[in-house]
């Protein structure tokens, strides 16, 4: 979560003045706000804020806004939000909440908080329109955000509706970070993350579009095997039914569940029989969708499978550079776990585990080409930790390591910086260890 205070030096403010009268410094956040200079001009001349995202804030994504501002009784002041100069949304002060004084003005009960009822007890949590103002909006590191607003009133001669914003909060968009699964109980969940990947930011079971929670017992036959992005930035859980063979792919609108994707391979091509195990996911080609990573347990072949919304495209075996196909035997210690990109390179290697000492290596991969293997030089996974996947926590380009607890339920990361370890982080404990997650 990012907050910008509208009064805060990292904004440009144009026809914007700052203010903490009439105890408007109680209850805005910082102790100010800012209002339109300019508020009787007959030319309806806008208050402007404006202001940069930084790759400090946040990754390219989605996000939620939520704008503190004060809704005053006398008129209503539109809203619009831009991204580099694109209207993606607007808003109208139109509650009108009743200010506690003769003469129509901004104080702490026409306050609209980001979250709950006012303090004064004339706006309810539930008659709060910030849930939030706009969802999904796509930002990305160097956007310029703006927000314009115009003064507005229904009394001619006194315009106290001047547009008054408190401070903007910009939330990455619920999506999936880890997905959960528990067999036994039949629950489905996901996981956020803070943009450091060290703590949970919101938590949600999923639920359809009626908004029933969708629930997946083990009697299904579906086996959750990771996390897919098909090149829309939105993460998917990911399913393979263990009876048919056949894969799963689930569209979600934040914790909504949408409709799935099913399919299967044509016989006789990798993933198309039950040899084939999911083993990871990641961006082969650099086209901002990710593939599946597919090992066979009879043969040893390594493949990966191209998707999209419409299912399976083609497979490609991992091969050397004479275009023999790689192959690791079953019974070797090294076993392929995951799938990621582990040299900054913009595309995914091939992550492996020694079953017997506990280390991490991977394959760098020139797209399906195998290069050359790397140790990652870190300490063996302790006993009861068990790798569940890799993914960038912390956004620096480099998959990081995810693991959870067998007999405590604390779950954790390895940042992975360098080919080496970097820092060890317990994100957050689920005692119930019939749950298990994956990235």
């Amino acid at each position: 979560m990012v907050l910008i205070e509208a009064e805060g030096t990292r904004v440009t403010r144009q026809n914007y003045g700052i203010t903490g009268f009439n105890n408007i410094d109680l209850v805005a956040s910082g102790g100010r706000a800012v209002e339109i200079s300019n508020f009787d001009n007959p030319q309806g001349e806008p208050g402007v804020l404006t202001f940069t995202w930084t790759a400090q804030d946040g990754p390219a994504g989605k996000y939620d806004i939520r704008i503190a501002y004060f809704d005053e009784e006398d008129g209503e002041s539109p809203l619009t939000f831009s991204v580099n100069g694109q209207e993606v949304g607007t808003y109208v002060f139109n509650l009108n909440i009743p200010a506690n004084t003769p003469d129509p003005t901004a104080e702490p009960r026409n306050y609209v908080p980001l979250r709950g009822g006012n303090s004064s007890g004339t706006l309810s949590a539930e008659d709060n329109p910030n849930k939030p103002l706009f969802q999904n909006i796509d930002l990305a590191p160097g956007d310029e955000i703006q927000i314009s607003v115009l003064a507005d009133s229904n009394n001619p001669e006194l315009n106290f509706e001047r547009g008054r914003v408190d401070a903007i909060e910009i939330t990455r968009a619920p999506s999936v970070d880890l997905f959960w699964h528990n067999p036994v109980n039949a629950q489905v969940a996901l996981w956020t993350l803070n943009g450091q990947g060290t703590s949970v930011e919101t938590t949600a079971f999923i639920t359809d579009q009626s908004g029933q929670e969708v629930l997946v017992p083990e009697n299904a036959g579906f086996e959750a095997r990771g996390v897919i992005d098909l090149g829309d930035g939105i993460r998917n859980p990911l399913w393979r039914n263990k009876m048919t063979g056949a894969v799963g792919v689930w569209n979600m609108e934040r914790s909504e569940f949408q409709d799935a994707i099913t399919t299967q391979a044509p016989a006789g091509q990798p993933g198309s029989d039950l040899n084939w195990e999911i083993r990871g996911t990641g961006d082969v080609n650099r086209d901002g969708a990710e593939e599946i990573f597919w090992y066979n347990t009879s043969s040893g072949e390594i493949a990966v499978w191209e998707i999209d919304q419409n299912g399976f495209q083609n497979a490609t075996f991992i091969t050397d550079t004479n275009d023999q196909n790689m192959i690791i035997s079953p019974s070797d210690p090294w076993q392929l776990v995951a799938a990621g990109d582990m040299d900054d390179d913009g595309d995914a290697d091939a992550i492996w585990q020694n079953m017997n000492t506990q280390q991490f290596a991977y394959w760098e991969l020139d797209g399906t080409v195998f290069q050359e293997p790397v140790l990652i030089d870190a300490r063996p996974a302790d006993g009861p930790w068990e790798f569940r996947g890799a993914y960038d926590a912390n956004r620096d380009g480099i998959d990081d390591f995810f693991f959870r607890n067998s007999v405590t339920g604390q779950n954790g990361l390895w940042t992975i910086e360098n080919d080496s370890l970097g820092q060890i982080v317990v994100i957050d404990t689920v005692p119930d260890l019939n749950f298990s997650y994956y990235v």
